[in-house]
């Protein structure tokens, strides 16, 4: 076993779970403990980070060479940074604005901002899920499985927010997070595994 992979995967599957337990723990509103919020926010940034070394790793695996399989870690990469600017707004600069009475207008600005860039990081991830599913799917065994499993995880995510049936507040976004973590959890186990 190759165990780049394997370090790859468990670093993947572990952050997949922190990540629910950081969204789990994620305060609400600008007025929040500042000390909470910047711990939470923080965290999520070095998990998305981790997760993209995870992801890429996977890539690497299925075979970056393929143009969809590059497309998918380009659109990953796009997304976490949306995810990370995301983060550091609602986890370091609204806070601040708030504790220097910005004006509201300001603060809705910054919310507004944060909603853009976390759309845009779940539907980047989402396009990544459906463009490897769609190259796992011509693969056979378990990977024609988890290539299932990414095209009805992209699927459902962007079905789930275009359909307006969550959006991006703290619960529609737990359900989101929890579901593409889902996926994180199953590529990290699929790393793991000898390669075939």
């Amino acid at each position: 076993m190759d165990k780049g992979d394997r370090y790859a995967g468990l670093a993947l599957a572990a952050a997949s779970i922190l990540s629910i337990v950081a969204m789990a723990h994620h305060p609400s509103g600008p007025s929040g403990h500042s000390g909470v919020t910047q711990l939470v926010h923080g965290a999520m940034i070095v998990i998305v980070l981790v997760n993209l070394c995870g992801f890429t790793r996977f890539a690497m695996r299925i075979g970056i060479d393929r143009f969809e399989v590059l497309c998918g870690l380009v659109a990953y990469a796009a997304a976490a940074f949306a995810n990370v600017l995301a983060a550091t707004i609602n986890g370091f600069a609204a806070p601040a604005a708030f504790q220097q009475s910005a004006a509201q207008s300001i603060l809705s600005f910054a919310w507004e901002l944060n909603q853009a860039l976390a759309i845009g990081g779940v539907n980047g991830i989402a396009v990544a899920f459906l463009l490897w599913g769609a190259a796992l799917l011509r693969n056979g065994g378990f990977e024609r499985w988890l290539g299932a499993g990414a095209l009805i995880v992209g699927a459902v995510t962007v079905a789930s927010l275009v359909a307006g049936f969550v959006s991006m507040n703290i619960s529609g976004a737990f359900i989101v997070y929890g579901l593409q973590a889902a996926f994180g959890v199953l590529v990290g186990a699929a790393l793991m595994r000898p390669r075939s």
